[in-house]
């Protein structure tokens, strides 16, 4: 351990303590047991291959792991599953697996070590949470993860420098009555083509957040010199679809991944709001079941976010030539459909602009992303946002791009490698611009 990490463990300790001496007799009168920050300690992180031989012989692997053995799943397709077991389950559900003769492959054997390095990742590159001058007013940067109100700061501060083109709409708000914000960039909004990018559906999924804020930056930082084909567009930009789930994610459990909206059942809350769109919503690849990862709502659309953003969008589907939405983990450019085992009709427009965006990628830092349909390499799943934008708007240019990582980390990526990960997801938004084309007005 370096003298600087030392340091800031201390200072983290110490600011740890005082802050819990401090609220400790204002909290504890309040304090639902919800709230208490959960550890991972000696979890591990598995990979299993084959599950598909065991499904075969009616044994849903990633279900039972989940319901018997309390696992969290955190990617699950056809030719593995990637899930996490708490440190007094490992012993039991080895056994299970060892009885359907699976091994698992152990990507992590320490998940909170994993959470403690992204934390500490932050602080040191921040400079033990000094800002520049420069990033003052929103405090905004990709060297860390930001909270909830730093991201909307930043969306406020660039309504305020492009008071023309920029219009911030809250579209509606949360479950625990958060405000749901969305950015629009345009300098002839009647006309343009318009692109939606949002991210954060899913609460642990950081890197997406992130990268959409960075994108956010990348076109206004610059707009005065963006060629045609970026300025010519009406650009919408919601950086967080899930604020509620995102802020428990921060404050009380990482890897959280649905809204917050309570349920019927105690203890299960959340609904995984990309499975409650109004899209094969009860079909295969979501769960009835209010405690799972998956559960789909008890209808569609039956989320205030999810309502929020379909009415928003159902307003402005005239000239909607692109939903793009960032994910993670797994290093794709996937598009529809995902709710059944069937290409859409302009397949291979859609496989040509993501392979070229792929083909960008690796050229700017080495990456490599898999283009593909979204059935064939996440499975089938209903209910996605995604699929709806194409099914009942009419979009063309339809993208899911799951982030870095390929499981090394998963959703838990380090700080150092934002930087480089949202330049890849600008290198898609940008691939994406130019196969649309600037407006015949523009």
């Amino acid at each position: 351990m370096t003298q600087r990490t030392h340091l800031v463990l201390l200072l983290l300790i110490g600011g740890i303590a005082a802050c819990l001496a401090n609220d400790l007799h204002a909290n504890l009168t309040h304090l639902d047991a919800n709230e208490i920050p959960q550890r991972f300690d000696e979890a591990q992180l598995w990979r299993i291959y084959n599950i598909s031989e065991a499904i075969q012989h009616r044994v849903p692997v990633g279900q039972m792991l989940e319901q018997k053995f309390g696992g969290n799943i955190w990617k699950e397709n056809s030719k593995f599953l990637d899930i996490s077991i708490a440190r007094d389950q490992l012993k039991a559900a080895r056994s299970f697996l060892s009885a359907h003769r699976l091994d698992p492959q152990i990507l992590s054997h320490n998940i909170q070590t994993m959470i403690d390095e992204e934390l500490l990742g932050g602080i040191e590159a921040t400079s033990l949470g000094r800002r520049t001058k420069k990033a003052a007013r929103s405090s905004m940067h990709w060297k860390d993860y930001h909270d909830l109100e730093t991201i909307y700061s930043f969306m406020r501060e660039i309504r305020s420098k492009f008071p023309n083109i920029v219009r911030l709409y809250t579209i509606g708000q949360t479950a625990e009555g958060r405000d749901l914000k969305v950015l629009r960039i345009s300098e002839n909004p009647r006309e343009n083509k318009k692109v939606w990018i949002d991210g954060g559906i899913h609460a642990r999924e950081w890197i997406s957040p992130a990268t959409v804020t960075f994108i956010l930056y990348q076109l206004m930082s610059n707009w005065e010199n963006q060629p045609a084909h970026i300025r010519g567009l009406t650009w919408y930009i919601m950086p967080v679809m899930n604020p509620d789930g995102y802020e428990y994610s921060r404050t009380t459990n990482r890897l959280w991944r649905k809204n917050r909206s309570a349920s019927r059942r105690a203890q299960c809350n959340g609904v995984d709001l990309n499975r409650n769109f109004d899209i094969g919503w009860n079909g295969y690849g979501s769960s009835t079941n209010p405690c799972s990862d998956t559960y789909r709502g008890s209808s569609p659309a039956s989320e205030q976010e999810t309502r929020a953003v379909a009415e928003f969008l159902a307003k402005r589907k005239y000239n909607l030539e692109s939903y793009l939405t960032f994910h993670s983990y797994g290093q794709m450019i996937v598009y529809p459909w995902a709710y059944k085992a069937v290409k859409v009709k302009d397949s291979s427009v859609l496989q040509r602009v993501a392979s070229l965006a792929a083909e960008r990628i690796v050229q700017k830092t080495g990456t490599a992303y898999r283009a593909a349909v979204t059935h064939e390499v996440l499975g089938i799943a209903g209910g996605g946002s995604d699929d709806w934008s194409r099914a009942a708007l009419g979009v063309k240019y339809v993208y899911t791009i799951e982030l870095r990582d390929r499981g090394a980390y998963g959703f838990v990526l380090p700080p150092r490698f934002i930087k480089d990960t949202a330049l890849e997801g600008w290198t898609v938004t940008e691939t994406v611009a130019q196969a649309i084309g600037p407006s015949s007005s523009g």
